[in-house]
């Protein structure tokens, strides 16, 4: 992981609405290592595919005294299955789960440019050029894809030819975080630990989840955009407690912390030192 990560970078992307998101791109390292672990699996399944079908048309052969042909079906049954394997095997499951299981092992996800997710139609656009990409060693099966690699060192984005073509890129998700507990940072200050202290704070399922989904993503968010959210909200959860203060967002994470460890035995986010990983503010 260590040794990949210096091959990523970020890219940020503004939706209509104007709320930018920031993506890890996936270095050529990591997607050398999802291509591997792919060409692993589905060609071991090839393998295993290939086998039983020769084995069963080989036995109905000598069963039925047909020389040559349940033998013959079946090694064309078997090409139709290569054909499968190295054509739909990549397109059918990024079109379906924006992944395959070399790219989840390692962490990868392939989207659009515009940060949504893929279709068929991308999907069959980027794997019909891995041919193009494997140039000029297509007989490597891709193994030494020399245009992809030049692609993918010239373009901002580590895009393929592929990538290219269909308007893709492959990512890095940020790891599921809700198990890691948002922590106050810097500390409440004694005026606003005033304020809080005398006001009886609670929150909803709905209002909780809401405030805790803006505070995980407002580091995504321009400080123009994270104020304008926050006074969409803060408002009425001011006034419900009687609390004041200058920044909304502000505002917003203090009642979240107050909320979030009301009846805890154990010291809260904001009584605990500024090593925590994973601050807001």
């Amino acid at each position: 992981m260590q040794q990949s990560s210096a091959l990523d970078t970020d890219v940020a992307i503004e939706t209509p609405e104007h709320i930018v998101f920031r993506y890890r791109l996936a270095g050529p390292a990591r997607r050398l290592a999802a291509y591997f672990i792919d060409l692993l699996v589905c060609y071991t399944a090839f393998a295993v595919v290939a086998f039983l079908i020769l084995a069963a048309s080989m036995g109905f052969e000598a069963a039925s005294g047909a020389a040559g042909d349940a033998f013959g079906a079946g090694v064309g049954l078997v090409l139709l299955v290569l054909f499968a394997v190295q054509w739909l095997y990549f397109a059918v499951l990024e079109a379906w789960r924006g992944t395959t299981p070399g790219k989840a092992a390692v962490g990868c996800r392939v989207v659009t440019t515009t940060g949504r997710p893929i279709g068929m139609r991308e999907a069959a656009l980027r794997n019909v050029l891995r041919a193009a990409d494997a140039l000029p060693l297509a007989s490597s099966v891709g193994l030494l894809s020399i245009a992809g690699l030049t692609s993918m060192s010239v373009t901002k984005r580590f895009q393929r030819l592929g990538d290219l073509v269909a308007g893709t890129m492959v990512i890095v998700p940020e790891r599921a975080r809700a198990a890691e507990p948002l922590v106050l940072w810097p500390a409440a200050e004694p005026h606003e630990s005033a304020q809080i202290d005398g006001a009886d704070v609670w929150l909803d399922a709905e209002e909780r989840q809401a405030i805790e989904m803006f505070l995980r993503r407002r580091s995504r968010l321009g400080r123009a955009r994270e104020i304008e959210l926050a006074s969409m909200i803060s408002p009425a959860i001011a006034g419900r407690f009687g609390l004041t203060g200058p920044d909304p967002a502000r505002l917003l994470a203090l009642v979240y912390d107050r909320a979030a460890n009301a009846g805890r035995g154990d010291s809260p986010p904001s009584e605990r030192p500024p090593e925590m990983p994973r601050s807001w503010r």
